[in-house]
């Protein structure tokens, strides 16, 4: 049985549809997929600034977050977890608020990339 409910043939159309199913399966309330420099490449959707998650998600990598501060503000206090992710051989940066990254992203933008 064929488990997504939505699909497209556009790439970035395609990765929001997957991060938006993982975020709800995940219980996250935003998934987001950023280069090394931080620029947002695919986000679920979500009320929390997208881009400033992913402008931050380099600098995370690897470890929780404390939600002070600034990044406090933007996640609106939810933890913030980033996990380095290699998209067609380029490093990326998934960072997932209110929970950890899902464990089959990688394999899926790879297939929805590629």
């Amino acid at each position: 049985m064929e488990r997504r409910q939505r699909r497209s043939e556009e790439p970035q159309q395609a990765a929001r549809y997957y991060l938006d199913a993982a975020a709800q399966r995940g219980g996250h309330e935003l998934l987001t997929l950023a280069d090394p420099d931080g620029l947002l490449l695919a986000s679920s959707d979500s009320a929390l600034d997208s881009e400033a998650v992913a402008a931050v998600a380099p600098l995370l990598r690897g470890a929780g977050a404390d939600v002070d501060g600034l990044l406090g503000l933007v996640t609106r206090g939810r933890p913030v977890e980033v996990a380095s992710v290699a998209v067609l051989g380029s490093p990326c940066y998934l960072a997932a608020v209110g929970g950890q990254p899902p464990v089959d992203a990688e394999a899926a933008l790879n297939r929805i990339f590629g």
